[in-house]
């Protein structure tokens, strides 16, 4: 198997986040493929169609990340029957066009798996982020 290149991103930013832990688990149990752990989602700043071109060096760093990938594998809790509001203002960012190359996640194989401590918390969140990521 050829491997993968897989862009890591916890929709939490807690600290002890489980789904922080399930991506570490997840690279773990494929020891073969490269693991690139983004954790800035707190320094992104709120998606602003004014401020985007040229988008700021923090939105710039996570682009060329997504790009770099072979694959984008997002863990997310659910707030509210959604994705928490530091992850969709991410994908808000990576579904924008960014120069001739469209959005960053045109085209990209993207995974989105959650972990709670509740049975059943998980169950919707996935589809806020396939609207975000199908755009």
């Amino acid at each position: 198997m050829t491997p993968l290149n897989v862009l890591a991103i916890s929709g939490s930013l807690r600290r002890d986040s489980l789904n922080t832990t399930l991506l570490r688990e997840a690279e773990r149990l494929g020891p073969h493929h490269h693991f690139d752990h983004y954790d800035g989602l707190g320094r992104l700043p709120h998606f602003n169609e004014d401020e985007e071109h040229p988008a700021p060096s923090a939105v710039i760093d996570l682009r060329r990340r997504v790009q770099e990938a072979d694959a984008v594998l997002i863990a997310s809790p659910e707030y509210n029957a959604s994705i928490p509001g530091a992850l969709k203002n991410a994908l808000d960012w990576l579904s924008r066009p960014a120069g001739d190359d469209g959005p960053a996640l045109a085209l990209k194989p993207v995974a989105v798996v959650g972990a709670s401590p509740v049975l059943s918390a998980p169950s919707g969140r996935s589809w806020p982020c396939a609207r975000c990521c199908t755009r």
